[in-house]
C-alpha cells in the first residue's frame, strides 16, 4: 500500500471542526424523522411523500446551517425522482427491507446489488441506507466515495455487487469507526473527504490533460467532472460494449467538452492516444478522412497531393497497435455539415474492422479499427439532436447533459467556491423559469468560478447569462425583465 498523504485522525478533527457542534445531532434528527415517515407511510407512500422522505434522508447540519446536501449526488435529487416514477415498485421493495429480518433483509439487498432491476434506479445507496437506519451500528451505506474512502484506509476494494461484499464493507467499517471513534453519522463525510485527499490532482497544460502519475480511474473522472461514478461507469460501459462512438449533448455550460476531455484520458491507454479536434462550418471531409492538398516540388512545379486527415492519421496509429485505445474527441460536432464530413464512415463506424471502403482521392481501401473511439460535443441552443442526419444519429450513443444543481453543489463542496448557497440559489431561479429541459437553459459551469461572491455572480448573470438569454428570449422581453429584476433582488439579498 502506498504511503498515505494524510493523518485521519487530523481528517477527523477538521472534518468536525468543518461540520461544527451538530455534526452529529442534525443527522440523528433527520434519521429520526426518516424512521418516523417510514413506519408511518410504509407501502403505501405516493410520489411526493417518496420526494420528501429523499430531502429528510438528505438533510443535515454544516456550520450552524441546514442543508440537504449529505448524500452525493444526494437522495433529494435524481436517485428518488427516478424511484417515484414506480410507487408501487418502490413500495414493495422498500416495505420488504424495512419489515423483514435483518438476516432476510441483507440477503434481499444483495439480490438487488446483484440484479438492479429489482428496483431501477435505487443503485447502491438506497438498500443499503435503509438498513443502515435500521441499524446504524451495525450497517455502512454503499456510496461511492464511503467505499472508495475507506477502501484506501485499508488497502481494499469494496465493491456493492452481492450480500458478502456488502457483509464485508460492514465489518470493515465497524473496525474502522472504533479504532478512530467514528460516530456512524460521521462516516460518511470523513470518508468522503480521506478519498478526496488520496486522489492525485490532475492539470491542464497547453491544452492537453495530463497526470502525474497513471492513466484516470472512473473515480478521477467523477471526481473531476463532479459526477456520480455510476454514471461514469455506465458511458464506458455502454462504449466498450457497444456503440464505439457516442455525443455529449445539452445547453452551453453543462461541461460536454470537460467531460469528453476527462473520460478520453480515462478510455485510451496512454495520454498520447488521445486527439482532439473542433468542428466549425468550413471542416470538411478532406480535414477529417482525406484531400487533396497543393505542395511544390523541388523543381518548382506544383501538384497535387492526397493528404490524409485527422480521423484517418488516428485510424493509422491504431491499426500499428491493435491492443491499445485511442479517443478522438471532436468538439462542437454540430457546428459542420455532418453527412459530408464523415463520408462513406456511417457504414464504416458501424462495422469496425469487416467492411471496407475505397476511399475517392487516394483509391485505397479503408476502415475504421475497433480500439478507435469517438467522442463528440453538441450544444442544443445551436441545433437539436433530432435535426441531426438519422443514419448518423443512429449510431452514436446520445448522452444528454442537462444543468445540474447536484454538479454544481458537488462543484461548492469540493473547491473553494466561495457563498455556494447564493450560487445555488441564483442557479435554480435561472434554471427553474428557463425550464429544466430547455434546450437553452443555461448550464452550471457559468457558476463555477473560484471564490465566486456576489459581486461575482452579478458580473456572471450581467456579462454572460443576460446577453445570452436576451438572443434567445428576443420574442419574450417581458419575461426576461421580470427573471432579470428578480436575479438581481436575490444578489442584492445576500451582497
Amino acid at each position: 500500500m502506498p504511503a498515505k498523504r494524510w493523518d485521519t485522525r487530523e481528517v477527523v478533527a477538521e472534518r468536525r471542526e468543518f461540520f461544527g457542534t451538530d455534526f452529529v445531532s442534525s443527522r440523528e434528527d433527520s434519521e429520526r424523522e426518516a424512521r418516523r415517515i417510514i413506519d408511518a407511510r410504509i407501502g403505501h407512500m405516493d410520489a411526493q411523500e417518496i420526494l420528501q422522505l429523499g430531502r429528510v434522508f438528505n438533510r443535515h447540519g454544516k456550520a450552524g446551517r441546514i442543508r440537504y446536501d449529505r448524500f452525493s449526488p444526494g437522495f433529494a435529487g435524481a436517485v428518488m425522482a427516478k424511484l417515484a416514477q414506480n410507487t408501487v415498485r418502490f413500495n414493495e421493495v422498500v416495505s420488504d427491507l424495512w419489515r423483514r429480518s435483518f438476516e432476510d433483509a441483507v440477503h434481499l439487498l444483495g439480490q438487488m446489488y446483484a440484479d438492479r432491476t429489482i428496483l431501477p434506479g435505487a443503485g447502491s445507496s438506497l438498500p443499503s441506507y435503509l438498513l443502515y437506519l435500521r441499524d446504524p451500528e451495525r450497517f455502512g451505506v454503499c456510496m461511492n466515495a464511503t467505499m472508495t474512502g475507506l477502501g484506501v484506509e485499508v488497502d481494499v476494494r469494496f465493491r456493492a455487487d452481492n450480500q458478502d461484499s456488502y457483509e464485508r464493507f460492514c465489518a470493515v467499517l465497524i473496525e474502522w469507526r472504533r479504532e478512530y471513534g467514528v460516530a456512524p453519522q460521521e462516516a460518511d463525510a470523513i470518508l468522503t473527504e480521506i478519498m478526496r485527499r488520496s486522489r492525485p490532482r490532475f492539470h491542464l497544460l497547453e491544452d492537453q490533460l495530463t497526470r502525474v502519475d497513471e492513466r484516470p480511474t472512473s473515480e478521477d473522472v467523477a471526481s473531476a467532472c463532479h459526477l456520480p461514478v455510476e454514471q461514469v461507469d455506465a458511458w464506458v460501459e455502454a462504449l466498450e460494449k457497444g456503440m464505439r462512438q457516442a455525443v455529449f449533448y445539452g445547453p452551453p455550460g453543462t461541461g460536454k467538452t470537460h467531460i469528453a476531455r476527462h473520460l478520453a484520458h480515462h478510455l485510451a491507454t496512454s495520454p498520447e492516444h488521445v486527439e482532439i479536434t473542433q468542428f466549425h462550418p468550413a471542416y470538411s471531409y478532406e480535414d477529417f478522412v482525406e484531400g487533396l492538398r497543393p505542395e511544390r516540388s523541388d523543381g518548382g512545379t506544383l501538384h497535387y497531393a492526397v493528404r490524409k486527415g485527422v480521423f484517418s492519421k488516428l485510424c493509422d496509429r491504431a491499426r500499428d497497435v491493435p491492443k491499445e485505445t485511442f479517443v478522438l474527441v471532436i468538439d462542437e460536432m454540430n457546428r459542420a455539415d455532418l453527412a459530408a464530413v464523415f463520408g462513406e464512415l456511417l457504414l464504416l463506424l458501424e462495422y469496425r474492422d469487416t467492411v471496407s471502403a475505397t476511399l475517392p482521392y487516394s483509391q485505397t481501401p479503408f476502415s475504421v479499427p475497433r480500439n478507435v473511439i469517438l467522442l463528440g460535443t453538441m450544444n442544443t441552443a445551436d441545433r437539436s439532436l433530432a435535426l441531426l442526419d438519422f443514419a448518423l444519429r443512429r449510431r452514436f450513443h446520445a448522452f444528454p447533459l442537462l444543468p445540474s444543481d447536484d454538479v454544481l453543489g458537488r462543484w461548492a463542496e469540493s473547491s473553494n467556491a466561495g457563498d455556494a448557497d447564493l450560487v445555488l440559489d441564483v442557479f435554480r431561479l435561472i434554471r427553474d423559469r428557463i425550464g429544466h429541459d430547455s434546450p437553452v437553459s443555461p448550464g452550471h459551469s457559468y457558476w463555477m468560478v473560484e471564490g465566486i461572491d456576489a459581486r461575482a455572480a452579478q458580473r456572471v448573470w450581467e456579462y454572460q447569462l443576460r446577453p445570452y438569454l436576451a438572443e434567445y428570449w428576443f420574442e419574450r422581453p417581458t419575461e426576461l425583465e421580470q427573471l432579470d429584476a428578480d436575479v438581481r433582488a436575490l444578489i442584492a439579498e445576500r451582497a
